[in-house]
């Protein structure tokens, strides 16, 4: 058994099995616009379906009757971030370029938000409106309405922002971009988005984030191979997770997860090249490190997607869709004295 250690000298278990084996393979092929930007898969509805970047359109693929189907097609840029949430679909530019469509109509907007990269999007229910939130690489967080699209306010930060991310429950965001800091606001309706905390990663840029279903932790993947994880209950960082092939590049820490429903408890994150790794997001001290390229060749990730049930974790080399072990992960251990 092999053990690596966390940043509160915890053993983490490598040999755990929070997916299962055997994978089914879909043939929808990702196309990546920009080598650190990979989160460019989304599950917003059901197992059954995940919507993903081809190139110049954005295509929904059902898992079931394996019909693909085009949703937004030869727009006028290649995206190079992408979101689904709420009723709502968004593709962002390298050149700060917009798309966004309901999806279940026929209403779309196609808009430049001026600025640079759009490097992240987030589309989230909070401040009594569904919200768009676009990470710019302008060193801002432009926040719009949705459906209508109009400009509410604009967050600025010290750095290129790359990703944002606003908890389930509507009442915090938290921020990465090109340093290594951390920076985490409250939402509410008297203050609007105010900055509570700055808090340091590790030594490198970050380039995604994400809560817990239960807003009280997030997570912050980094350029150098970690994934850091804080409570807000407290300052000191929860726990430091290394990569597979940390140092290399190739074992970057690109796009972070955590299930989102029911007891999976479960944070996933990708590598920039050939390996995904699960870890119990309860105790965070059990981890899986799951190989998706062939064993003799490395292979590029553009992104990862759970399910809204967190039955399934979608991983694009291919793409795979593996069963999550959710039996496993529903029991906990019995209680015992001590």
């Amino acid at each position: 058994m092999s053990v690596t250690y966390n940043s509160q000298s915890e053993i983490i278990r490598e040999n755990c099995t929070f997916l299962k084996s055997k994978p089914r393979v879909h043939n929808q092929r990702l196309s990546i616009q920009h080598w650190q930007l990979r989160d460019l898969i989304t599950c917003p509805n059901s197992s059954e379906e995940f919507i993903y970047v081809n190139q110049n359109s954005v295509n929904g693929y059902n898992t079931r009757t394996r019909i693909t189907t085009q949703i937004l097609k030869d727009l006028t840029f290649r995206p190079t971030s992408l979101t689904a949430s709420c009723g709502y679909l968004a593709a962002g530019g390298q050149r700060s370029q917009l798309m966004v469509k309901q999806l279940n109509s026929t209403w779309h907007a196609h808009t430049s938000v001026g600025g640079s990269i759009n490097n992240a999007l987030c589309i989230s229910e909070h401040l009594g409106g569904t919200r768009l939130l676009i990470s710019n690489n302008d060193e801002t967080i432009k926040i719009y309405s949705l459906p209508g699209l109009q400009r509410l306010t604009s967050i600025q930060l010290p750095t290129a922002v790359n990703y944002a991310s606003v908890s389930p429950d509507g009442r915090k965001m938290v921020a990465v971009g090109d340093s290594n800091q951390v920076f985490l606001f409250e939402i509410s309706v008297a203050a609007g988005y105010q900055k509570i905390g700055t808090y340091t990663a590790t030594t490198e840029a970050s380039f995604s984030c994400a809560w817990n279903q239960t807003s009280d932790k997030f997570a912050v993947a980094s350029q150098d191979g970690y994934v850091s994880v804080w409570d807000i209950r407290h300052s000191d960082k929860l726990c430091k997770l290394g990569s597979k092939q940390q140092p290399d590049v190739k074992g970057a820490t690109r796009c972070v997860k955590f299930s989102s429903s029911g007891s999976i408890d479960l944070l996933v994150y990708s590598e920039h090249m050939s390996y995904v790794n699960l870890v119990d997001a309860r105790t965070f001290n059990e981890r899986q490190v799951v190989r998706v390229a062939p064993p003799t060749n490395d292979e590029h990730i553009s992104g990862i997607a759970m399910s809204p049930d967190s039955k399934v974790c979608f991983v694009e080399h291919a793409v795979l869709e593996f069963d999550v072990d959710t039996i496993t992960r529903r029991s906990f251990p019995s209680a015992s004295l001590i």
